[in-house]
């Protein structure tokens, strides 16, 4: 998988049927900014919007983190998945995912634990957008307003074995 910054790629391998390209990218910016603001604010510079690339591949996801030691935000927003068959099917809708996790802390590590997330689905390239934005402006009012440490205390997985 290569991680593809969001100037340097395509949205069409996240929306294939895209025309009018402008408002999306306007939008998918936007959600950039917030998501670097809170990767500012953790004190870790974050990367803004990257594309989920395999080469070769016809589709992508769009996602963005912001990480400290333990804790990550992120946002990501993908064609659809067939549900049998975990294969991308072709949209709409878009699935919009918002997540913040902490690092797995058992002696063997299983990865990450989510600790809260927020999901949808939207039927066009700018609702995903939309989508996308309000996802990231949720991870910086969480990871601004709730205390860093908090986070690992809300871990129900928290050292399990």
């Amino acid at each position: 998988m290569e991680a593809i910054p969001l100037a340097e790629g395509d949205l069409r391998w996240v929306f294939p049927e895209l025309i009018d390209v402008d408002p999306v990218l306007d939008v998918l910016r936007q959600a950039a900014v917030r998501v670097e603001r809170l990767a500012g604010h953790l004190g870790r510079p974050g990367a803004g919007l990257v594309f989920d690339h395999l080469p070769g591949a016809p589709y992508a996801g769009l996602s963005a983190f912001a990480e400290i030691e333990e804790v990550a935000f992120r946002v990501h927003v993908s064609p659809p998945r067939d549900p049998h068959r975990h294969v991308l099917t072709l949209p709409p809708p878009w699935q919009v995912e918002g997540e913040i996790s902490v690092r797995c802390d058992a002696i063997r590590d299983c990865g990450r634990h989510e600790i809260e997330t927020v999901e949808s689905a939207h039927g066009t390239p700018l609702d995903a957008a939309d989508g996308v934005l309000t996802v990231a402006g949720w991870l910086y009012q969480r990871g601004t307003t709730e205390p860093q440490a908090s986070w690992r205390k809300r871990d129900v997985l928290s050292r399990h074995r």
